[in-house]
């Protein structure tokens, strides 16, 4: 009997290590089938186990290491007349914006699967309406990718506010949200409301809702950390992309890729229109295709601007203004702007409007404006490169063919001898710029060598 017993209790193991390879059993820990190996992920199959995760993250237990996987699209169930809020898996952690405990640290995989059907209304100043999105904090190590966010969502909170992430310490990559975002005071990002203790990293993703915030709004992330808790600037957001609408209540911050943001930016595009021209408050500024107001450490470098860009004070069809920071020198390069620019007060420019640093810190440097720039108040600090003298320019900067000369453009003695500005809005001849022969007729620009075709 007893060997018969202990034969049974062998089959019984056997039969328990092979359901758990096979994701068929539930773990102790995270309440999900699966154990968590890269070969054998937790399973994430319904808005339960997004709950579950929420329930079962804490600053002992916040999976590092250890691996998630949507297998199927996924459902909340909400609608406007039935609001379903976030889960905000690690959000328990984010008590103080300087002082974050934890968020998810480990590696999620949504395989392309889409989630919808999330209408989140909590949106006041306390606990509940803070911090929210799918992920209300994503740690250092955490990794998340591959999740499509459908139109069929709608997120409204007080402040950090995003689709996939409220705050990101780690890896948000290759994912796409559809939805309309919502911040009623503090910073909304498309994809992550903000980016946190110096480190964070948005690849490869694509925003096509419309974000609004009362500070701060963008396409894709809120801004970033900065100041004195912060000591090195690791942020990063590379080959992004935002299609949605931008707009703040207050007119303050709102940019096609991020807001109030310090670290790098590089090979993003913004095809949406930035608009904060709402009302007659001459305080509204900072609006721009890319960022909005740049901090501390900056690295803004091949990015493109094609969404119309509108706005009072500090309007750049690339950068709004660059502010004092860390002093250190700061070069924005390769980036074209092909949307028009348009402002009612000073600094109003195709790349860069404005530069609170010392004269000559902040320079644009092979960087093209095709768009025009135009101004209703003051056209003394308006130019189709810069919007103030503080800011140098560089070699190899471009005036696209048939702009009108502003104050602020480069003379043919500037040494930039690749600039064509004409006083008129047409330009019909041949010119030669960059070693190609260029022809313009009637406002479009043929380039000869190359057959590149260039409007």
């Amino acid at each position: 009997m007893k060997k018969i017993f202990t034969l049974i209790f062998a089959c019984v193991a056997t039969m328990t290590v092979m359901a758990q390879s096979d994701g068929s059993t539930v773990s102790n820990s995270w309440g999900l089938k699966g154990s968590g190996t890269q070969g054998d992920p937790y399973i994430i199959s319904t808005a339960a186990d997004f709950t579950a995760m929420a329930k079962n993250c804490n600053a002992d237990h916040k999976g590092t290491g250890e691996y998630f996987k949507m297998t199927n699209d996924i459902d909340f169930g909400g609608s406007a007349d039935n609001p379903v809020q976030l889960p905000a898996i690690g959000k328990d952690g984010n008590a103080q914006i300087t002082k974050i405990a934890y968020g998810f640290d480990g590696t999620f995989d949504g395989y392309g699967h889409t989630i919808s059907g999330i209408y989140h209304t909590e949106s006041s100043n306390n606990a509940a309406g803070k911090y929210n999105a799918l992920f209300g904090c994503i740690d250092k190590n955490g990794v998340v990718k591959n999740i499509v966010f459908d139109e069929n969502n709608h997120i409204t909170g007080y402040n950090y506010v995003g689709s996939i992430a409220s705050l990101n310490m780690g890896t948000i990559q290759d994912c796409t949200n559809n939805a309309d975002i919502t911040a009623t005071n503090f910073a909304a990002g498309g994809i992550c409301g903000f980016m946190v203790n110096g480190c964070g990293t948005i690849k490869d993703c694509h925003n096509y809702g419309n974000v609004k915030a009362m500070t701060y709004a963008s396409g894709v992330c809120g801004g970033s950390q900065s100041g004195n808790s912060v000591t090195t600037y690791n942020y990063l957001i590379e080959s992004s992309l935002n299609s949605g609408k931008i707009s703040t209540t207050n007119g303050l911050g709102s940019a096609g890729i991020a807001g109030s943001y310090s670290g790098a930016i590089k090979y993003c595009t913004n095809n949406g229109n930035v608009d904060d021209t709402k009302g007659t408050s001459k305080s509204k500024q900072y609006t721009a295709g890319i960022v909005s107001c740049a901090t501390n450490a900056v690295d803004i470098e091949g990015c493109t601007n094609r969404g119309s860009i509108s706005g009072v004070k500090n309007v750049g069809g690339i950068v709004g203004n660059v502010m004092r920071g860390d002093e250190a020198a700061t070069v924005i390069k390769n980036c074209r702007n092909q949307g028009s620019v348009s402002g009612q007060d000073l600094y109003v420019a195709g790349i860069a409007a404005n530069s609170a640093r010392a004269e000559g810190l902040v320079s644009v440097e092979s960087c093209t404006n095709n768009g025009e720039v135009t101004s209703t108040g003051t056209t003394e600090f308006i130019g189709n490169l810069r919007g103030n003298t503080t800011i140098a320019l560089g070699k190899g900067n471009i005036i696209g063919a048939g702009l009108k000369a502003l104050p602020l453009d480069p003379s043919t003695e500037t040494g930039i001898s690749n600039t064509n500005v004409n006083s008129g809005n047409t330009a019909n001849g041949v010119f030669l710029r960059n070693g190609q022969i260029v022809i313009v007729k009637n406002n479009k620009k043929y380039t000869v060598s190359g057959i590149e075709i260039a409007e």
